[in-house]
């Protein structure tokens, strides 16, 4: 025999229907097997389903006992005893096996489920839905309007719900955030003060590449509980807000560059003056699709190591975070908008700075990598990054900036080789999950060549870095004014891009001039006279800066000649780079302290 109660009450004897009678006589069955192999009182039967009407009651509970009996047991004669439905103790019990009743199985099945859960993914799904897939409709679907159901179903439908939370949490493990994105939207709408499947909905959103949607989504949580409810969002919910923002950079809300606006209403200036483009300036990087397009080639092609080489300046520190990445991420290569993107700068501790670049890269790293990565194994690197990974057919892409770190701030040669023996060893993986993309300093081009191993596959991935094209200038100026509702005069671009191509470091020159005319433009138009009344791209930057000094007091003046003495470093035949300084070296200074803080 098998009971159903996960939907409309059923009976099956050989998988047959069983008729159980009218619904006051299907009412005592099912509160017989929700008290399964227990008795339960004659009084009790009689209240529950009679309530105030129940005196009197005592021949018809009889009558539906002796039909269901012989409905139950149909050879059973006049002077047989019941073996299921029994009477003992002053009341009734149905003696069953339990399992052959639907609720008990899936009960059974949700808790190895979610035993699971905490080993094999695979297999948790698989038996959380198999289980799930019992249900027929609502628990007790007969009976969702008599009192004696009301907790059961209460019961079994908490369960389904934290089984079905199972079940997806499963699955985001495996990777398959995409397909669950409908499954748990419509399971919100349906639960819309739960927050579990709110966290779930974030997370699988924001990994199928749909991040502004899963803010959104916490957005409108937070708004519904509060007026529902006068509360706030978990700690735990919260948190997940803040480490999606923090570890994907395309989560900043954008609105059209037409209509963006700062404090007051100001336009903001879409040009970055001297610093690089970030990913979240994607919007506004422009001029350097070919580069882009090549190293997306190179990744397709199967190169694991590729290295952008280039002089200081010459944007290829942008090309990889505004252009490469968010591209990698929209899915210009097969599979990556799954891949997860790290990015880093070697510094003087390369393997703190690796991990704490893989950290960020996933919401769902470990505490800490710094086990795996500084031990002996020169496996670290691809070890930990298949802890940051999602799935199998997931990759990491690392983005080391400014590679000659590595050999300008690295004092300790251990460190160093550490750091370029796991790196190989992760390139050499037979699987592919590590891809590496790095810049460098085409001054530093003959360092890595120290390390033969790192130069064989290095030679085949190398991206030259050549200056703009005067039509990528033209677009990099244009692109992000024409975005902003902004006129360049003809005349302005002509001259601009006379005074900008063929010039050393002439890049970095070319956007600090575009963000001083955006500030100084007339209504919307940048002007070729303002352009000559800031001394040009070769006198922009020069007046700026002896404006700034000039406007320190002598103290503050030597505070400043000693900081920038401390920004650059020399190595070896005179090789200068940027230097990233210590707080603690900055203030230990002989100069006047506050001097130095302002």
């Amino acid at each position: 025999m098998e009971y159903r109660i996960l939907g409309p009450l059923e009976v099956l004897r050989e998988g047959e229907p069983v008729d159980t009678g009218p619904h006051k006589q299907r009412s005592l069955l099912a509160l017989l097997l929700i008290h399964a192999n227990r008795v339960v009182p004659t009084d009790r039967i009689l209240d529950e389903l009679w309530g105030d009407e129940a005196d009197g009651k005592e021949n018809s509970l009889w009558v539906y006992v002796s039909r269901l009996r012989t409905a139950l047991e149909p050879g059973l004669g006049d002077a047989g005893e019941a073996q299921i439905l029994t009477t003992r103790d002053h009341g009734y019990a149905l003696e069953v096996d339990e399992s052959s009743i639907d609720a008990v199985a899936f009960e059974r099945a949700v808790g190895r489920g979610q035993e699971l859960l905490r080993t094999d993914a695979e297999e948790a799904s698989t038996v959380l839905r198999e289980a799930l897939g019992v249900w027929r409709g609502s628990a007790l679907q007969d009976f969702s309007y008599d009192d004696f159901a009301r907790s059961e179903v209460t019961r079994l439908e908490e369960l389904r719900l934290g089984a079905t939370e199972d079940a997806i949490e499963a699955e985001l493990r495996l990777g398959r955030s995409g397909e669950l994105v409908s499954e748990l939207e419509a399971l919100w709408e349906k639960n819309p003060l739960r927050e579990r499947p709110v966290g779930q909905l974030m997370l699988a959103l924001y990994r199928a590449g749909r991040s502004a949607e899963a803010l959104r989504s916490f957005e409108r949580f937070r708004r519904t509980i509060g007026e529902e409810l006068g509360i706030d969002p978990s700690p735990e919910l919260r948190r997940l807000e803040e480490q999606i923002l923090l570890h994907d950079s395309r989560l900043q809300l954008r609105t059209p560059r037409s209509i963006r606006t700062g404090v007051g209403g100001a336009v903001v200036n879409p040009f970055k003056g001297l610093r690089p483009f970030q990913e979240d300036d994607a919007a506004d990087f422009f001029g350097r699709d070919r580069l882009v397009a090549e190293v997306v080639g190179r990744i397709t092609g199967g190169e694991r190591l590729v290295v952008l080489v280039g002089p200081s300046g010459s944007g290829k520190s942008s090309a990889v975070r505004a252009g490469l990445t968010p591209a990698i991420r929209k899915g210009a290569i097969s599979g990556s908008d799954q891949w997860r993107v790290a990015h880093m700068l070697p510094g003087s501790y390369p393997l703190i700075e690796l991990e704490a670049a893989l950290l960020r890269s996933s919401i769902d790293a470990p505490e800490t990598l710094g086990d795996i990565l500084n031990g002996d194994d020169d496996r670290g690197l691809l070890r930990a990054a298949l802890r940051v990974l999602p799935d199998d057919s997931s990759k990491l892409v690392l983005i080391i900036d400014q590679f000659e770190e590595l050999f300008t701030l690295v004092e300790d040669e251990t460190v160093r080789r550490r750091f370029i023996d796991q790196t190989v060893r992760a390139l050499d993986d037979p699987h592919g999950r590590v891809i590496v993309v790095a810049t460098l300093r085409s001054d530093f081009y003959s360092q890595p060549f120290e390390f033969p191993e790192f130069a064989d596959r290095m030679a085949s991935g190398i991206v030259n870095v050549v200056p703009l094209a005067s039509d990528e200038l033209e677009v990099a100026a244009l692109g992000p004014a024409q975005a902003s509702g902004v006129v360049v005069e003809p005349a302005l671009l002509a001259e601009l891009l006379t005074d900008v191509i063929g010039q050393p470091g002439g890049l970095p020159l070319f956007q600090y001039t575009l963000t001083e005319l955006f500030d100084r433009r007339v209504g919307d138009v940048l002007s070729v006279d303002t352009y000559r009344s800031i001394g040009g791209v070769q006198g922009a930057l020069t007046r700026r800066a002896n404006e700034l000094f000039d406007s320190l007091d002598p103290g503050e003046q030597e505070a400043a000649e000693q900081l920038l003495l401390r920004l650059v470093t020399v190595a070896e035949h005179d090789e200068w780079s940027r230097r990233r300084v210590h707080a603690s070296e900055i203030v230990a200074l002989d100069v006047d302290i506050v001097a130095m803080q302002r």
